[in-house]
């Protein structure tokens, strides 16, 4: 059995339907699941989601769910359950033979023969954001973005769920996001990612992909801008073929932006066939409801109370100590 699955919040489903049935189609083999991190509403029609199955994640039994929800905003709540969702998965399937992580805003244009080759051999498969130097100017990213996020991205990840070493990372990966799975970056803490940098170091057998039709995205688009299509395949500059494109921070609101956070991509020339990616998927979430489902609130964020929590100590002590201070103040030089 193999399975691939992605986790979102309901507001994420459109770009997440676009992940499965393109799976699917390339991969008729596999079974594909969206992790919900999430209720279900019942103002959606899940049965839109047809062959692909869904799992709320209160069906997993998460030991502390109740506390992280507490603590984590939308983001550090869908990415702190992925290891979560692995054992799942692997304790769940006797006859499990590969898993594979991808986020919702991957589209699969191959198939995905070459991950399972690699398994083969390894424990553990990663995707580094870039695999070249990059020189030191205005544009971004550059090298330092990956040392503060992550030199690994975490929009995908494939494990062999039979060996002891992959489920010995997801145990000691599963501690650190539940526990401290915060976006404070300069605390040295980026959600599930920035982790996966030491993976190497304290775990064996795990494959860097060095092809450049994995995880194609607008922070490697400046290395990976030539593509060319050849009958149903793109066909990357390295010859290797297209598997999947992550159409990361892209908004439906704003087609003319592959990026807000990255322009570097724009220091090339970038194929016709890259415009032609981002058309048919912009196309593709007008077709899957993105308008609807992208205005539905995750019921288990409450963003006024994560904005107080993510006040520092500094601003709370000052915030109780100022204004009694000031008042004193205010009436001895007032009088």
């Amino acid at each position: 059995m193999k399975i691939a699955f992605t986790i979102c919040s309901n507001n994420y489903l459109a770009q997440a339907k676009i992940l499965g049935d393109s799976l699917l189609e390339k991969n008729p083999n596999y079974k594909f699941v969206i992790g919900l991190c999430d209720l279900l509403s019942d103002d959606i029609d899940y049965s839109f989601f047809e062959n692909i199955e869904i799992i709320p994640v209160s069906q997993i039994n998460i030991y502390c769910f109740d506390e992280i929800i507490k603590k984590y905003d939308i983001i550090e709540l869908n990415t702190s359950i992925k290891p979560s969702f692995f054992k799942y998965f692997s304790n769940q399937y006797e006859n499990l033979e590969t898993i594979i992580y991808f986020d919702p805003d991957i589209q699969i244009f191959n198939n995905l023969f070459l991950l399972e080759k690699y398994l083969e051999d390894s424990d553990v498969l990663l995707t580094p954001h870039i695999l070249n130097p990059i020189s030191v100017d205005d544009f971004q990213p550059s090298e330092n973005i990956f040392l503060n996020y992550g030199i690994y991205n975490l929009g995908f990840l494939a494990l062999n769920p039979k060996s002891k070493n992959a489920i010995d990372l997801l145990e000691w990966w599963e501690d650190k996001t539940l526990r401290i799975g915060f976006n404070r970056v300069s605390d040295g803490l980026f959600v599930d990612q920035l982790w996966i940098n030491l993976a190497p170091i304290f775990f064996n057998n795990i494959k860097v992909l060095q092809e450049y039709g994995f995880n194609v995205a607008p922070w490697n688009l400046h290395e990976r801008n030539s593509i060319h299509r050849n009958d149903d395949e793109y066909i990357m500059s390295d010859n290797s073929k297209l598997v999947f494109y992550h159409f990361s921070s892209y908004s439906h609101k704003k087609p003319e932006l592959f990026s807000k956070y990255y322009d570097r991509y724009n220091s090339v020339v970038l194929s016709k066939e890259i415009f032609e990616l981002y058309n048919q998927y912009h196309y593709k979430l007008i077709q899957n409801k993105i308008a609807f489902f992208s205005e539905i609130k995750c019921h288990y964020i409450n963003i006024e109370e994560k904005e107080v929590k993510k006040k520092s100590l500094f601003e709370v002590v000052l915030g109780n100590i100022l204004p009694p201070f000031i008042n004193k103040v205010a009436k001895k030089y007032l009088k």
